[in-house]
């Protein structure tokens, strides 16, 4: 589910979602610290409960190696498939995850 802000996450983990996704490119638009900050919330009022959060960050490889460090744990990017590479190999030294469009779940 597609969710843009704190209130919006909490419902959709209310009513059983159990992925949460950005809007497209708001790793660019808004940054990771707000997207973390959600993530961060919706950890202390749903302990326990698991869930993914995806920020979608377009294009852009510096903005998911911006949202990497961070602290998000599973980004979305696009584009240049050396860059993604590059990309996914830092994320999962750092226990984190690239998906692509292909692999979206």
């Amino acid at each position: 589910m597609i969710v843009g802000s704190l209130e919006e996450a909490r419902r959709a983990l209310a009513a059983g979602a159990t992925r949460l996704e950005s809007y497209p490119a708001a790793g660019l638009s808004a940054g990771p610290g707000w997207f973390q900050a959600i993530v961060e919330a919706l950890e202390a009022e749903f302990p326990g409960r698991p869930f993914e959060a995806v920020l979608d960050c377009g294009d852009a490889p510096g903005a998911a190696l911006a949202a990497l460090r961070r602290g998000v744990r599973r980004v979305r990017l696009c584009g240049d498939p050396a860059a993604i590479g590059r990309v996914a190999e830092i994320a999962a030294r750092l226990g984190a995850v690239v998906e692509t469009n292909e692999t979206a779940g």
